[in-house]
């Protein structure tokens, strides 16, 4: 069980993510001291994630990947990670997890980075936004949005309640988010929700969207032998 604190989101609480900028403005000492904060952070991230997989049926779920905290170039603006299942281990769509800034937040998402790699594309996966009304009946929609590709990371998103109350909402959302692809998660939000126990915030938001990343397995047949009756 591994507490959300405020040291974690404040890691990301920097104008200036660039080393060779970042080289310009601390001495080495100092610059190796943001590393190592930085990086600490990040490993308590890395086994948050890796906590949650090994509580995640083992048959059913590739290897969680948690992207490193630099490109090389820079320092990540925030952490993330992805869960897959595995007759889609390399496919677009995921269940990504991340922290910046502002908020932890647990989503079903298309990854377009190197989709054209993986030789799928998102309109078929763009067909679950008609099941989310049903599927949302079954859950509790508290801190629930949805967004799409497009939107930038620190915008205020659509409630899921507020695209379930109003048509006219729900039908242009849904119209320019099939230009790119809807993002549906849960979220946290800094210096308003407290997370006692991470693992069990991305663990229960990763259930939750199951049934729909579940149904587009069936969907797209991947697998001859994934049964679809058990999503």
């Amino acid at each position: 069980m591994t507490e959300l604190t405020e040291e974690m989101y404040a890691i990301f609480d920097r104008n200036e993510f660039s080393f060779k900028k970042l080289k310009q403005q601390y001495s080495e000492d100092e610059l190796a001291q943001v590393k190592t904060d930085f990086k600490e952070v990040w490993q308590t991230w890395k086994e948050v994630n890796l906590n949650v997989y090994q509580k995640l049926p083992q048959d059913k779920f590739a290897k969680v990947h948690v992207e490193s905290w630099t490109n090389g170039w820079n320092l990540r603006d925030h952490y993330w990670a992805a869960f897959r299942l595995n007759t889609m281990a390399d496919k677009s769509p995921c269940i990504g997890v991340m922290l910046d800034k502002k908020q932890l937040q647990v989503y079903l998402m298309f990854q377009h980075y190197k989709s054209e790699k993986r030789g799928d594309n998102p309109e078929q996966y763009n067909e679950l936004l008609a099941d989310i009304p049903t599927w949302a009946k079954n859950h509790k929609i508290n801190n629930w949005y949805l967004w799409d590709k497009n939107e930038m990371e620190f915008a205020d998103h659509l409630s899921l309640s507020e695209y379930l109350a109003d048509t006219k909402k729900q039908t242009l959302f849904n119209e320019e988010a099939r230009k790119t692809s809807f993002l549906l998660g849960k979220f946290a939000f800094r210096n308003q929700d407290q997370v006692k126990d991470m693992e069990e915030f991305i663990l229960n938001g990763i259930e939750q969207l199951l049934p729909l990343y579940g149904k587009l397995e069936c969907e797209i047949s991947l697998s001859k032998t994934s049964n679809c009756a058990n999503n």
